[in-house]
């Protein structure tokens, strides 16, 4: 007997399959493994746990950025040539890693801040959930702050991009001149980053605003610290208070060093070129 005769709708089901669809000859429709994964994908990242996961990933990459941004920038403590020189490397010899690197921090804090808001509404729209372990003050404080945090960092982003990057927020006086802040050269070509960082943060409101967005950081990443590492799975109740401690290190470190910058240089410490 020939193998249509056995099975008649074996050609429609090949057919069918041309279309990412598997039949089996007595059963349902089998779906595609391509459309399984989809399907999975969708619904874990619309899950309340999947969307942990993914706030929990981007906050360690935006973390450790903000840690690599801090000590590039404690250059200027080295004097105006190590800065220039270390601004000069990432903005001409990496080339098209440094735009790489850019799309891929905008495209992480995208998903960072949608899914973590996301998870507020949803949290906001539920009944309450008590704590797994009950938090101290300033962990409440912290985890209570945490939308309102992340909204201020967002807008200083915005601020420090339009201000140092873009050259928009303020100028720079030189010999009785304002030049824009693009246009400032060193005595090497190079452009004067040192003199931009002095001219800015010797701007008294300029300064006010740099060392809020480094408190609003600082409450941010003790509570988003921990919060990572429980969602990953990595906490218990034996390295509660490590974990705690930790990141009230990483946060204090960078509190601690990106204030030091605006404060040296709004005081005079760090020397005009």
């Amino acid at each position: 007997m020939s193998l249509e005769a056995r099975w008649p709708n074996m050609r429609g089901n090949m057919a069918g399959s041309s279309q990412g669809t598997v039949r089996h000859p007595k059963g349902p429709p089998l779906v595609s493994a391509e459309r399984r994964l989809g399907t999975w994908l969708v619904a874990v990242l619309d899950s309340s746990v999947g969307a942990k996961v993914v706030v929990a990933l981007g906050g360690i990459g935006l973390a450790l950025f903000a840690i690599f941004h801090m000590l590039g920038n404690l250059k200027i403590f080295q004097g105006r040539d190590a800065l220039n020189a270390y601004a000069h490397f990432l903005k001409h010899d990496l080339g098209v890693l440094l735009w790489l690197a850019r799309a891929g921090l905008l495209g992480i804090f995208l998903l960072h801040a949608v899914f973590a808001l996301r998870l507020k509404w949803r949290t906001a729209s539920a009944r309450p959930q008590p704590y797994a372990y009950p938090p101290r003050t300033t962990d409440r404080l912290a985890a209570r702050t945490m939308a309102l945090t992340g909204v201020l960092i967002g807008l200083f982003i915005l601020l420090h991009l339009a201000h140092f990057t873009l050259g928009w927020v303020h100028a720079a006086e030189q010999n009785g001149q304002s030049i824009h802040y693009l246009d400032l050269k060193d005595t090497q070509g190079r452009h004067d980053v040192y003199a931009m960082v002095v001219a800015g943060f010797r701007t008294t409101w300029i300064a006010a605003i740099y060392l809020l967005a480094q408190l609003a950081l600082f409450v941010h990443l003790i509570h988003g610290i921990p919060s990572t590492f429980q969602t990953l799975g990595l906490q218990s109740r034996r390295t509660l208070g490590a974990i705690r401690g930790l990141g009230m290190l990483v946060a204090g470190i960078i509190l601690i060093g990106n204030c030091g910058i605006v404060i040296a240089v709004w005081g005079g410490w760090v020397s005009a070129p």
